[in-house]
């Protein structure tokens, strides 16, 4: 029992790791979404924000309490934050320059989400069982 639940532990680490890929992702999407509704439409800030809110795919992402529960970096969260502030204060060509530069930024933080997890996932996992297995040999 001891083996499972350390184990599953490793796992949900693991998952945690996963998640911060897939929360990048959404960032991306995001960023995208809102660069191309500046480009075409122009709507008012407002109006971006409940679209964005509206999209299924951006359902993760919370909106409303300043990302208090995202899974990314404090830097990460802080450009996250200033990406709403920079909305709809500037021109648009300002605003779209900060999202290519947001969009690029976000990019490198993804990979790097992607490699850390791809090099030490498995390490999660061999962790929590031999973390379990020690446990019970010293329980013995």
């Amino acid at each position: 029992m001891i083996i499972l639940f350390s184990f599953s532990l490793g796992m949900m680490a693991a998952k945690y790791r996963k998640y911060q890929i897939d929360y990048a992702d959404a960032v991306l999407y995001m960023g995208e979404k809102i660069l191309l509704m500046l480009n075409t439409t122009s709507p008012e800030t407002d109006e971006i924000i409940r679209r964005l809110k509206d999209d299924e795919r951006l359902c993760e992402i919370d909106f409303d309490n300043g990302f208090i529960s995202s899974p990314l970096d404090k830097r990460e969260n802080t450009m996250l934050k200033e990406l709403f502030e920079i909305l709809g204060k500037y021109d648009i060509k300002s605003q779209v320059n900060y999202i290519n530069e947001f969009i690029g930024f976000f990019k490198l933080s993804r990979q790097r989400y992607e490699e850390y997890y791809s090099s030490h996932y498995k390490l999660y996992l061999v962790f929590g069982l031999f973390s379990g297995v020690l446990v019970c040999i010293l329980l013995m």
